[in-house]
């Protein structure tokens, strides 16, 4: 049995920023659609085994373990809760950014 994914909504909101710079920045609406189409499957495939993701490197900061899934130049950062047999995506965040802290996660 897979887990249940579930995305927050400053997940969400990370996803709608990109896709609204490829799309107005860029100028590129094909591109932003490849985008997030390709993002909503590399996040579906969290639905099956999502510890093969690798822990973040900055998980020291936390009380739980949180993963990474990386996806061309974006972290979709998550974390697998067993008992409830769901993966909370928190944030889709774009490589270049500082390291996550608590203050992302709320």
């Amino acid at each position: 049995m897979g887990f249940r994914v579930d995305i927050t909504e400053p997940a969400l909101a990370d996803a709608e920023e990109y896709v609204g710079y490829i799309r107005e920045v860029k100028r590129e609406p094909e591109a932003a659609d490849a985008w997030f189409l390709g993002l909503a499957e590399s996040i579906c495939s969290l639905e099956e085994s999502p510890e093969r993701c690798a822990l973040i490197p900055e998980g020291d900061e936390f009380s739980f373990e949180i993963r990474h899934l990386i996806y061309y130049s974006h972290r979709i950062v998550f974390r697998v809760d067993h008992e409830r047999r769901c993966v909370v995506v928190y944030r889709i965040y774009h490589g270049s950014r500082l390291g996550l802290s608590g203050y992302d996660l709320l």
